[in-house]
């Protein structure tokens, strides 16, 4: 009888340990498969939000360019030489009472003269100006307040690392950010002659990380 006893409870110790490890397994799953799920998704907003940066950056892009139009097309209307009451008064004149306008003469842009070239440099697919870059840009201010006949030239570039669609809309960014620099600090914006995207720079003697820039040329004015 007491044997019969014992083994009764020795059997039911095995069972509550058999029991124990199971249920430990099941834990250990349970948490290992949600340990992955939380790696998943956090991938996935990690994605999310790199795409939504380079929508914001290609909306950024677009508006410039658009700010840059309008411009331009607000320069054109204002340099008209003919006003229209006059070419209006010209229509109602008879042909013989009407005097021959002088053709406008074509003023030909000063001449310009590379004084210096300047990098402003970017890291690895950024746009965004680091402390570095804006220490070159504030060369560049100085320069540029201290000689009112200076004027220049933008000319953005990436490595040749990725889709050249990709590199080109990335130097036009980077392009833009130098631009909205100078112009948040005062400078004018017919100061800024050209703006150019050139993407990927295919010379194998430059290194990556020279070739991550814009290059800003300092042009005097002969006038």
């Amino acid at each position: 009888m007491r044997l019969g006893i014992r083994l009764a409870i020795v059997w039911a110790a095995l069972s509550l340990v058999g029991v124990g490890c199971a249920s430990m397994e099941w834990t250990q799953e349970l948490f290992a498969k949600r340990q992955i799920q939380v790696d998943e998704r956090f991938v996935k907003v990690e994605t999310d939000v790199r795409e939504q940066g380079d929508r914001i950056d290609r909306v950024e892009v677009r508006v410039t360019q658009l700010d840059n139009r309008l411009t331009e097309t607000r320069d054109s209307i204002h340099s008209t030489d003919a006003p229209v009451t006059t070419a209006a008064v010209d229509r109602a004149s008879p042909p013989e009472a009407r005097s021959p306008r002088p053709k406008a003469d074509r003023v030909p842009p000063p001449a310009r003269t590379l004084v210096a070239v300047i990098h402003v440099p970017f890291g690895f697919d950024r746009a965004h100006l680091d402390a570095v870059a804006e220490a070159a840009l504030a060369e560049i201010l100085k320069d540029l307040r201290e000689n009112p006949r200076l004027t220049i030239d933008l000319e953005g570039s990436t490595d040749a690392t990725g889709r050249l669609d990709y590199n080109i809309r990335l130097s036009q960014r980077r392009v833009e950010a130098v631009k909205r620099w100078l112009l948040g600090h005062g400078v004018e914006r017919t100061r800024i002659v050209g703006a150019t995207a050139r993407g990927p720079l295919a010379d194998a003697s430059v290194k990556d990380d020279v070739k991550r820039r814009v290059m800003v040329k300092l042009m005097s004015s002969s006038e």
